[in-house]
């Protein structure tokens, strides 16, 4: 799974990288940003995909509620921050989950094999509707139809 890193503090953000590349091997870390504007502009490249968010809560240049509200952010999203103030916030705004600052490996692992189970869950959904759409429509053969002039 692709990840994309939101967070202002580089020794955080390298903190976060290390711990994911080294527990959980299935997410990639294919992006990061520092700011609110940097997290619009990478979100808003078609070329970038994410699906699963690790973004602060307080950025260099504003909160990340400013993303929600420049760019549809359809990313599972897990918010990190030292407040818990904004808890509700984050909730409202689609966070799977709410990491208080400083957070170790079991919060990480919570967090992450909940945005795992949600994936996996979608992919199962999505893979049901695609069998769904295949599926024949109609519990009766008209042969006749199929073969127009032969009578059966």
């Amino acid at each position: 799974m692709r990840v994309l890193i939101v967070e202002d503090e580089i020794m955080a953000q390298k903190s976060l990288i290390r711990i994911l590349s080294q527990n959980f091997p299935e997410l990639n870390v294919v992006g990061t940003a520092t700011s609110v504007k940097g997290a619009v502009s990478w979100l808003k490249d078609p070329a970038n995909k994410a699906d699963i968010i690790f973004m602060d809560v307080e950025l260099s240049d504003g909160v990340c509620f400013e993303i929600f509200r420049q760019v549809e952010v359809t990313s599972k999203v897990i918010m990190t921050t030292a407040y818990d103030s904004y808890a509700l916030k984050a909730f409202e705004a689609g966070s799977i989950d709410y990491l208080l600052k400083p957070f170790g490996l079991k919060d990480i692992t919570r967090a992450s094999e909940k945005a795992l189970s949600l994936y996996e869950l979608l992919q199962l959904q999505e893979k049901r509707e695609d069998q769904q759409d295949l599926a024949p429509h109609g519990s009766s053969c008209d042969a006749g139809a199929a073969y127009p002039g032969r009578s059966w």
